[in-house]
C-alpha cells in the first residue's frame, strides 16, 4: 500500500445524510472518540492469533469507518489505514481527521464496492457494527475476500437479530419484526421513521451460512482478546463471556456476534 498524504483519495461533496440514529445518539461521539484506541487495541488483540503478525506489518482497511475515529487509532500502529465511509456526510468527518493527522490514514467515500479497487491489498479488514446496515451481504463478503491478501482476515462484529433489544434505537423487540411494522413501531415511539439501514442484522446460523457461500473466507466465532478493553464491562457481561467460551451453542442467542474470518490462499 502507498503511504500517501492523508485525504489524497477525496469525498465527495458532504450533504445531510446521517443516519437518525447517529444524529439522536450525539453524545456517543465523544464517548467513540475516546474509547477508540481501546476498540483498535480489541481489534489488534482478537485477530492477533489468527493473523499471525503485528499490526505494524499490515495494511488495514475500515469499511463503514463513520466518523474514523477507530481506523485514526489503528492507524497509530498499523502500516497504513483506509477507511471506506457511504455516507458523504461521515466520510467527510473522518476525512478532516485524517488530514489532520500525520498518520498513514486516508478516506474514501463510498460503499463495500470501492474495495475492487484494492485486490489482494489488505492484511486486516475491520467490520465494527456495519453488517447490519448492508443489504447486499454476501456481495460485501465477496469485495472483502477479494481486497484481502491470502493469509489475511477479517474481524467482524455484529449486532445478534435475536437479541430482545435492539441496539441502534434501543426498542424491545424491534429487530425482530419486518420492516413495515418495525416503521410503524418507531414512528409510535418518536424514535424514527424508517428501520430499513438498520435492518440486515443477521443471526448466528444465518451469518455462518453467508460465509459457508465465500469458499475463500474460512470464519469463526471468537471471544474479545480482552474482555476488560470491552465497552461499559460488567459482572454479567464477564459471566457471558465465559458462558459462551464453556458453551458455544450460546453464541446463538448472544447480544452480538464476533467473528474473525481469515483469507485462505487457495479457494
Amino acid at each position: 500500500m502507498s503511504h500517501d498524504r492523508p485525504g489524497l483519495d477525496a469525498v465527495a461533496e458532504p450533504h445531510d445524510d446521517i443516519p437518525a440514529y447517529e444524529r439522536q445518539n450525539a453524545s456517543m461521539l465523544e464517548r467513540r472518540s475516546k474509547l477508540a484506541p481501546r476498540f483498535a487495541q480489541q481489534i489488534a488483540l482478537t485477530v492477533a492469533p489468527t493473523l499471525g503478525r503485528p499490526l505494524s506489518e499490515c495494511d488495514v482497511v475500515d469499511i463503514g469507518c463513520g466518523y474514523g475515529h477507530t481506523a485514526h487509532a489503528l492507524a497509530a500502529e498499523a502500516r497504513s489505514v483506509v477507511g471506506i465511509e457511504p455516507s458523504a456526510a461521515l466520510a467527510a468527518e473522518a476525512d478532516a481527521l485524517a488530514r489532520g493527522s500525520s498518520r498513514p490514514m486516508r478516506v474514501l467515500h463510498g460503499g463495500h464496492e470501492r474495495l475492487l479497487e484494492y485486490p489482494a491489498s489488505f492484511d486486516l479488514a475491520v467490520m465494527d457494527n456495519v453488517f447490519e446496515h448492508i443489504p447486499d451481504q454476501a456481495a460485501a463478503l465477496h469485495h472483502v475476500s477479494v481486497a484481502l491478501r491470502p493469509g489475511g482476515c477479517l474481524y467482524m462484529l455484529v449486532p445478534n437479530r435475536l437479541w430482545p433489544m435492539e441496539v441502534h434505537y434501543h426498542l424491545p423487540g424491534l429487530s425482530w419484526l419486518p420492516v413495515p411494522l418495525a416503521n410503524a413501531y418507531l414512528r409510535a415511539t418518536g424514535r424514527g421513521e424508517d428501520y430499513t439501514d438498520a435492518s440486515y442484522a443477521p443471526t448466528a446460523a444465518g451469518l455462518m451460512a453467508l460465509f459457508a457461500e465465500q469458499p475463500s473466507l474460512e470464519a469463526r466465532f471468537v471471544l474479545p482478546g480482552d474482555v476488560s478493553l470491552a465497552q461499559g464491562v460488567s459482572p454479567l457481561y464477564r459471566l457471558g463471556v465465559k458462558a459462551i467460551g464453556r458453551w458455544p451453542a450460546l453464541w446463538q442467542i448472544s447480544k452480538a456476534l464476533l467473528v474473525v474470518a481469515r483469507r485462505r490462499s487457495q479457494p
